[in-house]
C-alpha cells in the first residue's frame, strides 16, 4: 500500500478517536495495520487470526470494536454475503462497489456498472428519496458449483488498482475508436489540405494510444496476476460510439471532401465531446486511482481542443501554416 494512503487512513481513524473520545493503542494500531494490508471480505475471525500471528494478547472483541470504528470512520464498508458473517471490506479511495455472491461457495466477484447507479438515482429522484447509503447484490449459484468443478481459490485483489486497470481500457477504447474514425477519414477524404489534417490526427491519436498502454502496463505491474482479474468497470461501450461525428453530410457517393477548416472544426468537436464525456463520467466516482485516470484524460483531450484552436487561428492567418 503506498505509503500516502496508508497515513491518509491513520489520519482519519485517528480523528474518528479523538472525536469520540476513544484512546489510541498498538492493539488498535496493529488492527488497522493488518486491515489495510489484506484485501478481500474479511470477517472478524479473519482478522483476529491474522493479528494473533503478531500479537497473542491481542483479543477478538477488541478486532471487532475496532472494525466497528474502521467503518463507522469511512475506512472499511460491512457486507454479508449470505453465509450468516458480517464481513468487512476496504472502502476509503475504494470506488462503491456491488457483488454477485455465489450461496454454495460463497465466492463474491465485485462491479461496478454506472447505468445501474443512473437507474437507480433516476427512481430515487421520482420519489424525492434522500439516499443515505445503498447495496445491490446478487444471489445465485456460480459456475464452478453448478457443474460441480472444484471452486478456484482466486487471489484477491486492490478494487481501486482493478478500477484503475479498467478506467485506462476505456479510454483506451475511446481513443481506439477515434483511432479507427479518423483513419477511416484519411483514407476517404480527397481534399488534400483536409488529409494531411486528418492524418496528422492520426499520429497524435497513435501517440496518446502508446501513452495509455504504458499507464496499462504500470498499473498492471502494482499487483501480481492483476491483468488476470475479472472485468470490474461494466461500461457501457455505446456512449463512447454516439461521441464519433456523422460524416453523411460531407458524403459524394464513396467519397469524403473535407478541406483544412472543415476538418479541424470535426476533430475538435470530437475532441470537446470525449474531453467533456470523461469529466461527466469521474464525477459518478468517489476520489479513486480510477478517477484520476478519467480526469486526466479528460484533460489530454481538453488541452488537444486547445492546439487545434491554434491550428485554426494559424489556418484563418495563413493557409499554408497548418
Amino acid at each position: 500500500m503506498p505509503m500516502r494512503k496508508l497515513k491518509e487512513e491513520t489520519e482519519l481513524f485517528y480523528s474518528y478517536l479523538r472525536q469520540n473520545g476513544l484512546k489510541k493503542t498498538y492493539q488498535k494500531d496493529l488492527i488497522l495495520e493488518t486491515f489495510l494490508n489484506t484485501e478481500g471480505h474479511l470477517c472478524v475471525e479473519d482478522i483476529y487470526a491474522l493479528v494473533k500471528k503478531r500479537d497473542k494478547k491481542v483479543g477478538v472483541v477488541t478486532v471487532f470494536r475496532t472494525l466497528k470504528s474502521l467503518t463507522a470512520c469511512g475506512i472499511a464498508r460491512e457486507i454479508t454475503l449470505g453465509d450468516g458473517l458480517t464481513r468487512f471490506e476496504h472502502s476509503y479511495h475504494h470506488p462503491h462497489h456491488h457483488h454477485i455472491v455465489c450461496t454454495e461457495c460463497h465466492r463474491a466477484i465485485e462491479f461496478v456498472c454506472p447505468e445501474l447507479e443512473r437507474i437507480q438515482n433516476d427512481i430515487i429522484q421520482k420519489y424525492h428519496f434522500h439516499p443515505i447509503h445503498h447495496r445491490f447484490q446478487t444471489y445465485g449459484i456460480c459456475e464452478d458449483c453448478r457443474d460441480h468443478r472444484a471452486v478456484t481459490d482466486f487471489q484477491k485483489h486492490d478494487t481501486e488498482r482493478i478500477f484503475a486497470r479498467d478506467a485506462v481500457k476505456m479510454a483506451l477504447c475511446m481513443e481506439n475508436r477515434c483511432l479507427e474514425f479518423y483513419r477511416n477519414l484519411a483514407d476517404r477524404n480527397q481534399d488534400s489540405a483536409g488529409k494531411e489534417i486528418i492524418e496528422r490526427m492520426v499520429q497524435e491519436v497513435e501517440a496518446h494510444t502508446v501513452d495509455l498502454n504504458l499507464k496499462l502496463e504500470e498499473i498492471v505491474a502494482q499487483e501480481k496476476d492483476l491483468d488476470c482479474a475479472p472485468i470490474f468497470l461494466h461500461f457501457d461501450p455505446c456512449e463512447l460510439e454516439e461521441l464519433i461525428p456523422e460524416l453523411s453530410r460531407y458524403e459524394s457517393g464513396d467519397a469524403i471532401r473535407l478541406d483544412a477548416k472543415a476538418s479541424i472544426e470535426l476533430a475538435l468537436h470530437l475532441n470537446r465531446a470525449a474531453a467533456d464525456f470523461f469529466k461527466s463520467y469521474a464525477d459518478r466516482f468517489a476520489e479513486t486511482q480510477g478517477k484520476q485516470v478519467f480526469i486526466s484524460f479528460a484533460n489530454q483531450e481538453g488541452n488537444h481542443c486547445d492546439l487545434m484552436r491554434q491550428r485554426m487561428e494559424q489556418l484563418l492567418a495563413s493557409p499554408s501554416a497548418v
